[in-house]
């Protein structure tokens, strides 16, 4: 398994404890099902036939994701307990990792009310040495605390949610231990399904149905306890019983890197035999910085999806005189060079492309990975790398978010009391060497005029107090011409000595014969068009046109969604080909709808793209997709795993992926409004939306709704 391979993994440790037969136990019990509900205290205890199995189980998946097959400890009596429960404390005392799970009955101590587990040999809970013969969870907790390392503690014994009491009062980087119990703390664990569930949620994430983003090096225990109370829910409802609820301590935070994921890619070596350019995405965040948007900006300074091949080259075209602009403006110095530059310009004018070329060149981690792909622009547009580069999509970000994307990317270390503006743009004015900032989709934030305001307007404005520098950074932003939205930055960009491109002064001429380059390149790499090289330059030529003529903004990337079009229609004839390009969609709705027609469209793809159009945020997760699909789909039908999968892949091109903060699971949502708007008014398609002059324009045209693409 990938934890194998992942570094200072070697030395985890992970006991699992499983408990089936007592010296105390109920004569004549059949099973813990058939009993009324218990006092936290009893004098004898039921066998549990199933430990035995379930612990094997754990074991067993835990070896599938650790570097290590854990101990599996069965029937201990209490000093085995013990014993191997303070030999690792030790192994942790000068740090490490340890995960135990516990499978048991529960004994709730009265004074100092205490989660003890029963052992093999325990004692009645009215002997007066019973302390001495049961595993007190507060103890163990208290131990832990002094040592170095961390311990995620699984319980499966009845009121185990008292175990979560000793971690409350310890502020979360000093905490040592972290508790996922298995029911609250006046109630009952049943049948061993929070074993059940922890060993089905191991085997998910080893066979990659988890959905953990590749570029997250651990899976976070805020996902895996929600995973595993998600499964003792439906365990519970299959047994036809009452729901259990799986309850934890604090679980958020980075700290908590118990559980290797074994999808994390890392190796520089397999980039190339990465098979699309969200493979190399993955890649490259693991590299760099999750805050780091890749797909956003790699896609778009390629000229490529992300479902495409990973050929090594690049499609950048049209842009060529603004992209030298915006490297001269680079190398310029402090003394004569401005602070800031503006990138502004229409929907879908080319800005994310300037932006994305200029971090795929400038960031010190992408070029390694991305030379062969730059090297396709001619040196003399080319930014120069950069030592310290940071560069944040904000659409739908906050303020704070920013903030800390921007610190984290430039490894600026983190104050006591956490990131303000005030203190990052000191930090930043502080450096060594001068960053380059990157801010693209401005006016797409949800804090977009506090970003500009507090952060974005102090870093332009300020100065090295000390003297030693006369500005903090250099500052690039990608924003729409909203300047109602954002008078002071207009104000700043104003000045003579800041710098503002225009992608809308435009030449149209000059628009036409670079989309026409475009196409052709693109068309280029497909096997269609590969060995016809005249017919392929008159289509190009003809779609180029066209769209010029009348696509309404957008016009590169419709030109991109247009070349899967223009391949599938392969027309010969002159004839075929004007009818191919007169037939040619123009807006994304009608893209898409071209694409949801032909005959070998996935089954689910207009349900999982319609569930899509209703997400919010950022996205939605493969599992929920899996949850809503299925009201878009004619007979109602329940999608698998492999079946939201297969069409996530399918429909990919219209896809963007983020990492969710909280789970670090894969989002997944529409790359563009229109999309959404068009989905969400014909969610499960219908007759009639190609037909005629549909299949140009769809309902609301290229304008509909607030357009997120740029």
């Amino acid at each position: 398994m990938a934890g194998d391979d992942l570094p200072g993994r070697a030395d985890d440790l992970a006991v699992v404890l499983s408990v089936s037969e007592f010296q105390l136990a109920h004569a004549g019990t059949d099973s813990e099902e058939d009993d009324e509900e218990d006092p936290p205290e009893r004098s004898t205890w039921d066998k549990l036939e199933f430990a035995e199995h379930l612990g094997e189980l754990v074991a067993e998946r835990l070896a599938g994701v650790l570097a290590g097959p854990p101990d599996h400890l069965h029937n201990p009596d209490y000093s085995t307990v013990a014993g191997r429960m303070d030999r690792l404390l030790s192994d942790i005392r000068d740090g490490g990792d340890a995960i135990v799970h516990v499978l048991s009955h529960g004994l709730i101590l009265p004074v100092p009310n205490e989660l003890c587990v029963v052992a093999k040999d325990s004692l009645p809970s009215d002997h007066r040495d019973v302390d001495d013969t049961v595993f007190g969870i507060t103890r163990f907790l208290t131990k832990a605390h002094k040592c170095s390392g961390r311990i995620l503690l699984l319980l499966d014994v009845c009121h185990s949610g008292v175990g979560i009491d000793p971690t409350t009062a310890i502020t979360f980087p000093d905490r040592r231990a972290f508790v996922i119990a298995a029911c609250p703390s006046k109630e009952q664990a049943w049948g061993g399904r929070f074993s059940q569930a922890v060993s089905d949620v191991l085997k998910g994430l080893a066979q990659g149905h988890s959905e953990i983003h590749p570029s997250e090096r651990f899976v976070r225990l805020t996902w895996f306890k929600d995973a595993v109370h998600k499964r003792v829910e439906q365990l519970s409802t299959d047994a036809g019983h009452p729901v259990q609820e799986v309850v934890a301590s604090d679980l958020h935070g980075l700290v908590t890197e118990f559980l290797p994921n074994p999808w994390f890619r890392e190796d520089l070596s397999a980039v190339m035999k990465l098979k699309n350019y969200w493979d190399l995405q993955d890649f490259i965040v693991g590299s760099v910085d999750s805050s780091l948007d890749v797909d956003h900006y790699m896609s778009r300074a390629s000229g490529r999806d992300t479902a495409q091949q990973a050929q090594l080259t690049c499609h950048f075209k049209g842009r060529e005189a603004e992209l030298e602009r915006i490297r001269a403006w680079l190398e310029k110095g402090a003394e004569e060079g401005a602070t800031l530059c503006v990138v502004t310009g229409s929907p879908g004018a080319g800005k994310s492309a300037l932006l994305g070329v200029v971090v795929c060149c400038a960031h010190p981690q992408l070029v390694k990975g991305l030379r062969p792909v730059m090297q396709s622009i001619p040196t003399k547009l080319r930014p120069n790398p950069r030592s310290r580069v940071a560069a944040v999509h904000a659409r739908g970000m906050a303020l704070s978010q920013v903030v800390d994307a921007v610190a984290a990317q430039l490894d600026l270390p983190l104050p006591p009391e956490g990131w303000t503006t005030q203190k990052l743009v000191d930090a930043v004015a502080g450096l060594v060497e001068e960053p380059l900032i990157v801010v693209d989709a401005l006016d797409e934030a949800m804090e977009s005029v506090q970003i500009a305001v507090e952060l974005l307007l102090p870093l332009v404005n300020r100065e090295d107090r000390g003297g030693g520098r006369r500005r903090a950074c250099q500052l690039l932003v990608g924003v729409r011409p909203y300047w109602d939205k954002f008078p002071r930055l207009a104000e700043a960009v104003g000045d003579a000595r800041q710098s503002l491109v225009n992608l809308d002064a435009v030449d149209r001429a000059g628009l036409r014969e670079a989309l026409t380059d475009y196409i052709d390149e693109m068309l280029g790499d497909t096997d269609t068009y590969l060995t016809r090289g005249e017919e392929r330059g008159k289509v190009a030529q003809g779609a180029a046109e066209r769209i010029e003529r009348h696509a309404e903004g957008g016009e590169f990337l419709k030109a991109q969604l247009s070349v899967r079009y223009l391949e599938a229609a392969a027309p010969v004839t002159e004839e075929e080909r004007e009818r191919a390009l007169n037939r040619l969609p123009l807006t994304f709705a009608a893209l898409l709808e071209t694409q949801l027609s032909e005959e070998r469209t996935h089954p689910w793809a207009r349900p999982v793209l319609a569930a899509l159009a209703f997400s919010a945020g950022s996205g939605m997760p493969a599992d929920r997709i899996a949850d809503v699909a299925p009201e878009f789909h004619p007979w109602k039908a329940q999608p698998t795993r492999a079946d939201v999968r297969s069409a996530l892949d399918h429909v990919s091109f219209y896809l963007r992926r983020d990492v969710d903060p909280t789970y670090g699971t894969t989002l997944y949502r529409l790359y563009h409004q229109e999309l959404v708007d068009h989905l969400r008014r014909h969610p499960r398609g219908g007759p009639g939306l190609l037909s005629g002059s549909h299949a140009g324009r769809l309902e609301g045209g290229s304008g509909a709704g607030t357009v997120t693409a740029s």
